[in-house]
């Protein structure tokens, strides 16, 4: 399994350990005599990258990376987003996965509302998507 980005990681560094995992795993798909879809790959690099980070917990899982958050940020954050509509707490997520993790966003996320964890992934999936596009580090298709 992948590590799990650290909170010291900047938003760049993040995108740079991004696109060397979706090389990695491009490489391993041709290997194997697949042609790689770049959005599919980039999607199991993502998930690969932070799935566990993004999954809700359940009865006998794993434990979950550790707490990024001290309790009273996480709450703060927490009751700010119940505050705002469904669009805005994406936003706001994907803001604080910018700049204090993804998986601080996921802490957050699952603390506020469950549903909150899958929009994120895909929310940030997506972004990450695009940015590696705008880098003209993968081909749109």
């Amino acid at each position: 399994m992948v590590e799990p980005s650290t909170p010291e990681q900047s938003p760049q560094e993040e995108v740079a350990e991004l696109e060397r995992l979706l090389a990695e795993k491009k490489q391993a798909l041709a290997v194997e005599g697949r042609a790689p879809d770049e959005r599919e790959a980039f999607g199991e690099v993502f998930r690969e990258r932070h799935g566990e980070a993004l999954l809700p917990p359940l009865g006998a899982a794993p434990p979950l990376p550790q707490k990024t958050l001290p309790p009273d940020e996480l709450a703060q954050h927490s009751s700010v987003l119940k505050t705002q509509d469904r669009e805005t707490q994406l936003e706001t997520l994907v803001g604080i996965a910018l700049t204090k993790g993804v998986i601080a966003a996921a802490e957050i996320a699952r603390h506020a509302t469950p549903w909150l964890l899958d929009e994120l992934h895909d929310r940030l999936q997506d972004r990450y998507y695009d940015q590696l596009l705008r880098a003209n580090k993968l081909k749109a298709l």
